[in-house]
């Protein structure tokens, strides 16, 4: 979707690739035209997105029935043949699979227990058109729906509906199971973390760690350091375990900048999730503690981690209850506060994993071309304030 930070640039059809050129006059065609005009930006995210071509597309013009306007979103997928650390060619089947699939039965489940509307779990509208090569989606931004900056602080109204999505998120995969065994199995069981945790990934910790480490001039510097070993170990256990917690369909990569929200009266209404590259069958506390970690600072999380967690696991039991299902059957609170507190640590690990990406000024640098680990990192100084309260509540809490 059109994000908060993009500068935007006009171009023609004729710039786009052939594939997507072809799959616009199919949607026009489709929305029966008889004239119309295009209006096609491409916008730079100033490093929200790396792994696609942005593009807005809107369309103007007379139909059978008068005058209309169709709104659409377009990520192409771009080609890093060298780069590594995700598998593109996984990205986007997995994210085709959420909006022409996965949406179906979602809606169908929905419908079947009388979910009211305003309560449902939402997911942005694929055309049909949208393939492995790119997805073609209704422009929620021109629906009053925004995006917000990787450093843009969150209001507790918007972490709760945030929190709220994911939990129903994850019921609905565990309605998903359930009721549909052999679809569960077979579609949604069988995905893996698309992260390669190889030496090149290790090298961008360590230059990441060194950074962390270098804001500190005491104990917490020497414990840092140490943690990167802690980290390397650990995290790929984390996002490759499927068998010693309860697990099921994750968003995997659920941050505030994956989020749309639509405002109202300067306070957000309505979240729906975007972006899912990077779902895997995997351990649901993963997103949420992402998120919080992510998203917020240590003030905000002093005020209100407790009741967030507390939040999620309301709105799991809740939302289950549309289909009969008891959370204590599906994911008992004692086994969700063991592996919370055994998980914990996930949520700085992924957030320093994350934070070349959210927190690295957009210096253009050619990701096909060149290592992670041979990239420089050197963050905004929002990271600074940011990182250090992360590192304070993890020290304070006994993992570093």
């Amino acid at each position: 979707m059109a994000l908060a930070t993009s500068n935007k640039l006009c171009v023609s059809l004729e710039t786009l690739s052939e594939e997507l050129q072809n799959s616009i006059k199919s949607i026009i065609d489709k929305s029966k035209y008889k004239k119309y005009e295009l209006e096609i930006k491409c916008f730079d995210t100033r490093g929200n997105n790396f792994f696609g071509d942005l593009y807005e597309i809107d369309i103007t013009g007379e139909t059978a029935k008068g005058k209309n306007i169709t709104n659409i979103f377009v990520k192409q997928k771009i080609h890093l043949e060298n780069f590594k650390l995700f598998s593109i060619k996984n990205m986007y089947p997995k994210e085709v699979f959420i909006y022409k699939d996965l949406s179906k039965t979602f809606t169908y489940l929905q419908n079947e227990a009388n979910v009211p509307q305003e309560d449902r779990y939402k997911i942005a509208k694929a055309y049909e058109e949208t393939d492995h090569n790119a997805i073609i989606l209704e422009n929620l931004s021109k629906k009053g729906f925004r995006t917000y900056e990787k450093t843009e602080v969150i209001s507790i109204k918007y972490a709760q509906l945030a929190v709220q999505e994911i939990a129903k998120f994850h019921a609905l995969n565990f309605v998903v199971e359930h009721k549909m065994p052999d679809y569960f199995n077979n579609k949604i069981k069988v995905l893996k973390y698309d992260i390669a945790f190889d030496d090149e990934w290790a090298g961008l910790m360590r230059n990441v760690c060194a950074y962390v480490a270098s804001l500190y001039d005491n104990d917490v510097k020497k414990r840092i350091e140490k943690f990167y070993s802690t980290l390397i170990e650990k995290l790929p256990k984390y996002c490759n375990d499927q068998t010693t917690v309860r697990c099921t369909l994750i968003h995997g990569d659920y941050k505030k900048n994956n989020l749309m929200a639509r405002m109202q009266d300067s306070e957000v209404v309505e979240i729906i999730p975007i972006d899912y590259q990077l779902v895997l069958y995997g351990c649901p506390i993963m997103d949420f503690l992402y998120f919080i970690f992510s998203s917020t600072d240590r003030e905000f999380r002093k005020q209100h981690l407790n009741e967030l967690k507390e939040l999620y696991f309301e709105t799991l039991s809740r939302f289950l209850k549309y289909f009969e299902m008891d959370v204590e059957t599906v994911y008992p609170r004692k086994d969700f506060e063991k592996v919370y507190t055994e998980w914990l640590d996930f949520g700085l690990m992924a957030t320093l994993v994350a934070s070349f990406f959210m927190f690295t000024p957009d210096t253009k640098v050619d990701l096909s071309n060149v290592a992670l680990s041979d990239v420089p990192f050197c963050p905004d100084k929002k990271f600074d304030y940011l990182i250090q309260g992360l590192i304070d509540d993890f020290v304070e809490w006994g993992y570093i």
